[in-house]
């Protein structure tokens, strides 16, 4: 009886066994936690639009352009939301169009010949297909852009550049009540910088809670806090990207980069975080590209090698690593805000054909 029911013990363990081996093939995973599976793969037609390809924060909807001559602009802008794709009008939603990852896509639509209201703002919701349009009659002399970190959807406002060369004016634009709240830095911004050489031509981030406006140009990266008035140095004089400035989830840490130099890896950098509140400035880790997850931590993307960073640990620790066969070259990744979707495209050389892009989204 002992011996009967020694081996029947034995048999279960065993069963379980290769039930949990059969449960790691299928979870699709290549390399990373084991934890990601394959959800769907999208043939582009053409090349990707490289800077066209962004994601939402729940990972259930892909924005992506697609153009037949690989150096000029999009040729079609489509939008994949779990499983289904659509094909947006080009004529409102062109190369200037992009999906946030708080949910719904921004565009502009400017109409020269009106001088009173010459943009209209679209945001379009591709989970439902309707959309919304905003005039901007208040200072409709003035340009303004909805491109990634330009706009809090949780509050509504848009941060634009007042016109003019000389005066350095910034607002943020409350599109639903046409409405701004004008901030005139030139005095600040002079003294802070010391010389600035094109005016015009400022890169603005703003966080999700529209507390913190960053103004970069090739002299430094600043934090205007929209609350109390306050400017403050991130950095100044130190080589940082003016272009690059993401503000992590929780909107406490703005994350810029150094570029390396290296002549192995194209884009490789240091990457840094600032402090909202006190300033203090740390260097994370070393790579291509950055994103910014929930619970505060940053994903830190090294050509296929993504590691994830935390703000409150100061760890960094293995997060994904994306396996592609040797005809394969990797050529943008995206991950969520949440963290459990990864998408990323690469090019595919096809026997006798020309070469094949292929958006691969994975999730956990």
């Amino acid at each position: 009886m002992k011996l009967g029911n020694i081996l029947t013990g034995l048999s279960i363990i065993l069963l379980f066994g290769i039930v949990g081996c059969g449960s790691d093939d299928a979870s699709g995973s290549k390399g990373g936690s084991g934890e990601f599976k394959e959800i769907d793969s999208i043939d582009v037609e053409g090349h990707l639009a490289l800077n066209n390809f962004f994601i939402r924060d729940d990972g259930e909807a892909l924005n992506y352009g697609e153009k037949d001559d690989r150096l000029a602009e999009p040729d079609r802008m489509k939008v994949w939301v779990d499983g289904e794709i659509e094909e947006l009008d080009m004529e409102t939603f062109d190369h200037f169009s992009y999906l946030h990852p708080e949910g719904n896509i921004y565009t502009t639509v400017n109409d020269s010949n009106n001088e009173t209201t010459p943009y209209t703002l679209v945001i379009y919701d591709p989970r439902t297909g309707e959309s919304e349009e905003f005039l901007k009659t208040v200072e409709p002399e003035d340009f303004f852009h909805v491109g990634p970190r330009y706009v809090s959807e949780e509050e509504g406002l848009i941060p634009v550049r007042s016109d003019g060369y000389d005066e350095l004016n910034f607002y943020l634009w409350d599109y639903q009540n046409d409405e701004i709240e004008m901030y005139e830095l030139t005095e600040e911004l002079y003294e802070l910088f010391g010389e600035i050489e094109r005016t015009h031509e400022p890169k603005l981030a703003l966080s999700r809670d529209a507390k913190s406006l960053y103004i970069s140009y090739t002299e430094g990266i600043s934090h205007y806090n929209t609350e109390t008035g306050e400017l403050n140095e991130v950095s100044i004089g130190e080589d940082m990207d003016a272009n690059s400035v993401k503000v992590t989830l929780d909107n406490q840490y703005a994350v810029t980069r150094k570029y390396t130099g290296s002549e192995e890896i194209m884009g490789l950098a240091n990457f840094y975080i600032t402090d909202r509140d006190s300033f203090e400035q740390k260097e994370i880790g070393e790579g291509t590209n950055i994103f910014p997850i929930a619970a505060g931590k940053i994903v830190i993307q090294k050509e296929n090698e993504l590691t994830v960073y935390d703000t409150e640990t100061d760890e960094t620790s293995p997060f994904y690593t994306i396996e592609l066969g040797e005809e394969e070259d990797l050529k943008k990744v995206l991950v969520s805000g949440d963290g459990n979707t990864i998408a990323y495209g690469y090019k595919k050389k096809e026997d006798d054909e020309e070469d094949k892009t292929i958006i691969k989204i994975i999730r956990r």
